[in-house]
């Protein structure tokens, strides 16, 4: 019997962790994964109690669509100030349970098995696999070696004719790339041209530095047309397990991906559609709170790797570092770079081949951890390379 897409998923950042967690027996400091520490915001919290506490909060979602409706218009009243987009909360906005649930459905009602999707090298390896899991074709296309900016030029007319789809992220995972609205305006413009739609990831855009900007292609002038986008809660108010995020965009689209998650889930879960309201509400406020975390962090740690010899810079966006692994590591490559850390200072890194072969040599640090644990993290990295010069 030949095997299932899902017993022939390709080994990832994800899949490679998971195995060196599994046969670890001491504590490790895990930074490989960015999965936000610490509570929520304790007025979020609270809200959710009372939430929960209704007693007619407990069907499902899609049947009490009179806070669905409420949670679609407090969405495009946050987009229409955050970014100057203006949707119709009745066609053009679709909540989903967190943008990898977006991103499998978005897939599932895009393609047919064997169409071609277009995909930046490096990516965030769930873009992949997902597309594994729905019979689809990468074509993978190269980044810029300096910028790490998905290169379009590197496309050719062929795979611009053969795409289906186009996948990016901005902030870049795991790469921390911002894709300015020059660049965006591009995308669209061979959208258009060649008939293919765009998902663009923006889960991480309320966190960036320095007032640095990070458009929404919905935004531009025909990104309506071509586009679909991602945006979540999880980073920008610290409730990632809680699974609230939503599509938005190209209205042909998302009544597909409503047809699909109809016949598969029945919404999201009342309290949490409650809870969503409040927080877009107030977004510039939580996500302000969240970024002013993720700025000290980075603000420590990068300068600490520099003075260890690491060649890092700051990232402009996301609570990611994208960096070379160290030049005395070289030779070993990122796996076992990562592997080295683990064994030699139990610290978890991402591996950048992991994200696919655009990222060999590569590491994703998640700042997930509080300054007091980064600064152990320091110590132990020093610890590494006393003991390799004596």
């Amino acid at each position: 019997m030949a095997k299932t897409y899902i017993e022939t998923l390709p080994e990832d950042a994800f899949s490679f962790i998971e195995a060196k967690l599994q046969k670890q027996k001491r504590p490790v400091i895990n930074l490989a994964i960015g999965n936000p520490d610490g509570s929520p915001n304790p007025v979020l919290v609270e809200k959710l109690k009372e939430y929960i506490s209704n007693p007619s909060f407990h069907g499902y979602g899609d049947f009490t669509p009179e806070i669905g409706k409420k949670l679609k218009k407090a969405i495009t009243s946050y987009y229409e100030r955050r970014f100057g987009v203006s949707l119709c909360h009745e066609t053009e906005v679709l909540d989903v349970l967190g943008t990898k649930e977006g991103i499998y459905y978005l897939l599932s009602s895009l393609l047919d098995e064997g169409d071609s999707v277009l995909v930046p090298s490096p990516s965030y390896s769930v873009y992949m696999n997902c597309l594994h899991l729905v019979g689809g074709v990468p074509i993978y296309f190269p980044c810029d070696k300096e910028t790490f900016l998905p290169d379009l030029t590197q496309i050719s007319e062929e795979d611009l004719q053969k795409a289906k789809v186009m996948v990016l992220c901005s902030p870049g995972n795991p790469t921390a790339t911002v894709l300015s609205k020059e660049y965006l305006a591009k995308v669209i413009a061979l959208a258009k041209k060649y008939d293919f739609v765009v998902i663009h990831d923006l889960a991480y855009a309320e966190i960036s530095y320095n007032d640095v900007e990070v458009p929404s292609i919905l935004s531009l002038s025909g990104g309506k047309d071509v586009a679909v986008e991602l945006y979540s809660l999880s980073k920008s108010c610290n409730v990632a397990g809680w699974r609230i995020g939503f599509a938005l965009g190209n209205k042909k689209v998302l009544q597909g991906l409503r047809t699909m998650k109809f016949n598969i889930d029945f919404g999201m879960f009342l309290p949490f559609q409650s809870v969503a309201i409040d927080a877009l509400n107030n977004m510039e406020y939580y996500a302000s709170e969240q970024t002013k975390r993720y700025q000290e962090r980075m603000d420590y740690f990068v300068p600490e790797l520099q003075k260890l010899g690491w060649d890092v810079q700051k990232s402009k966006a996301s609570f990611f570092i994208w960096t070379k692994i160290p030049e005395q590591y070289e030779k070993m490559g990122d796996q076992d770079f990562v592997s080295y850390l683990l064994d030699n200072a139990g610290i978890l890194l991402s591996p950048g081949s992991g994200f696919g072969a655009g990222g060999a040599g590569y590491v994703r640090i998640a700042l997930v951890k509080d300054i007091v644990v980064l600064e152990e993290v320091i110590s132990r990295l020093k610890n590494i390379k006393v003991s390799m010069a004596t």
